[in-house]
């Protein structure tokens, strides 16, 4: 009797730790498969389009969203507007206002050393319509468990208000851009796993040098209305595929 129940437990752990191992291996396969192709990001922006409307000109307003490799720092541009991702301006010839630290992201990637035109501009792939409904979306894929920052920029035109203003008398300051309030600049850290997600926050507002070069400042008090423009953005892992 003893020596049945002996035989009894050994096949039970048997059967445990055979179990067990199955178990371990369906979820090595699982990550496997995970770790094996890129993951989907979606990055969705709402717009306040009455705010929109009370601008200058009543445009939507130009934006950019590029990711940052946390590790490596390689930057890649996910979507741009065509105005600025062109160069292609109403009565002027080029607007470095407009997105500042997005401008030097393109130099970055493309090795130019002028602001984007029609003979050199960003990709058709990455380059879109201004978009004019309240809800944009738009996606990039990336490697598996890869750490990204999400940046934003974004300016509306014409937004002018008692500190940004079109004609500065006192200040003898004239907006030659029309650029309004500065280009605000929103930020955010995300894993690349499905199910994670995050909401970018405002980082700060980009300014144009003579250098050529934009400086991220803290975000003045002058800055009125535009840090409502996009009432929501939300950055998300939504597929593995």
């Amino acid at each position: 009797m003893k020596s049945c129940k002996r035989i009894t437990a050994a096949v039970v752990i048997a059967l445990l730790l055979a179990a067990s191992s199955n178990c371990v291996d369906e979820h090595r396969v699982k990550n496997a498969g995970q770790g094996a192709g890129p993951v989907l990001i979606e990055f969705e922006i709402r717009q306040d389009l009455d705010l929109i409307k009370h601008s200058l000109f009543g445009e939507p307003p130009q934006f950019a969203i590029w990711l940052e490799d946390a590790v490596s720092g390689l930057l890649q541009t996910v979507f741009v507007t065509y105005r600025s991702g062109y160069g292609e301006w109403v009565g002027k010839v080029e607007c470095p206002a407009a997105l500042p630290r997005w401008f030097e992201v393109f130099k970055a990637e493309t090795g130019s050393t002028e602001l984007p035109n029609f003979d050199r501009h960003a990709p058709d792939a990455v380059t879109g319509a201004t978009p004019r409904v309240e809800e944009f979306k738009t996606t990039a894929r990336v490697p598996y468990e890869s750490k990204r920052i999400c940046w934003i920029e974004m300016n509306l035109s014409g937004d002018f208000n008692e500190t940004y203003r079109d004609h500065d008398i006192e200040q003898k300051k004239v907006d030659v851009y029309f650029s309004g309030q500065p280009a605000l600049v929103y930020r955010g850290r995300i894993i690349a796993v499905a199910g994670e997600e995050v909401r970018p926050v405002l980082y700060g507002q980009s300014i144009p040098t003579s250098e050529g070069v934009a400086v991220i400042q803290p975000v003045s008090k002058g800055v009125t209305t535009a840090k409502d423009i996009f009432k929501i953005i939300e950055v998300r892992v939504i597929s593995t595929k």
